[in-house]
């Protein structure tokens, strides 16, 4: 592997059957299996039981949504400030995860001086912690996962189909999100009146519900989720829309009702 470079490697050259599938990924399997998980969850599994391995020290799963924008979905290993300055990042800029997405190919670099200058929006995801490596991992088709190490990892055969397959069931377990959900977030998406900031169709959904003052479980129940899965989406909500809360979310509610009205006395 050459130092300090940036290593792309095309998922469809490494199709080397021969390699039977590890105890590790047997094991995510099984995890993803046991429905409905956060992402933060996943996140933290993948660092701590899957990606063991290679020493990963912080990790994040990012969503590509309709608008072309990647979002941070889940996250593990971060500080709080670090966390809080993520952004939702345009497809088609200079990131290791949206090269991965755009290529469908792992992007695999070390940390060097060369990376600051090859990547220098990464910025924002900047680790206070000592890192030596990096990688994206497509996982077609919420986005993908980017972690950092404190090992090099030397990227055979074996680890690269292993990243694949990794890649490949996140985007197994994404791709369960019913269609029903999807075509109610459009209906949605037409009835209420948003900021324009990027909203994936679920967070969409429990904005207006968010709106109409359902609480946590209640959402769950009206959209099949966990309360926990709900609870994190709100929290990204609440940080998209740069509001404070529930009572901030009914109170634009209320600005919004009172604003029809108005415009409806006026046309009398």
């Amino acid at each position: 592997m050459t130092r300090n470079k940036a290593i792309i490697v095309d998922i469809k050259a490494t199709t080397d059957s021969s390699l039977r599938p590890t105890q590790r990924l047997l094991t995510l399997s099984n995890y993803l299996s046991m429905s409905p998980k956060s992402y933060d969850e996943i996140a933290k599994f993948l660092a701590l039981n899957t990606f063991f391995d290679q020493r990963v020290s912080a990790l994040y799963i990012g969503e590509l949504i309709e608008t072309g924008v990647i979002c941070v979905v889940g996250a593990f290993g971060w500080s709080t400030s670090e966390y809080n300055a993520f952004i939702d990042f345009p497809i088609d800029q200079k990131y290791p995860l949206s090269e991965s997405i755009r290529s469908q190919q792992i992007v695999a670099i070390e940390n060097s001086e060369s990376f600051a200058t090859d990547y220098p929006l990464m910025k924002i995801f900047s680790r206070s912690g000592r890192w030596v490596f990096n990688a994206s991992i497509p996982a077609h088709p919420i986005g993908g996962i980017t972690f950092y190490a404190d090992e090099i990892c030397e990227m055979d055969l074996e680890t690269e189909l292993f990243f694949i397959a990794v890649g490949s069931l996140i985007g197994l377990y994404a791709s369960r999100l019913p269609l029903a959900l999807v075509d109610v977030a459009r209906k949605v998406r037409q009835e209420i009146d948003l900021p324009p900031i990027p909203l994936t169709d679920r967070q969409v959904v429990i904005a207006g519900l968010l709106e109409r003052g359902f609480n946590n479980a209640q959402i769950g129940l009206e959209i099949g989720y966990s309360e926990s899965l709900v609870r994190q989406e709100t929290v990204a909500i609440y940080r998209k829309l740069q509001v404070t809360g529930r009572q901030a979310m009914q109170a634009i509610r209320r600005l919004k009702l009172h604003n029809e009205a108005s415009s409806e006395e006026g046309q009398e």
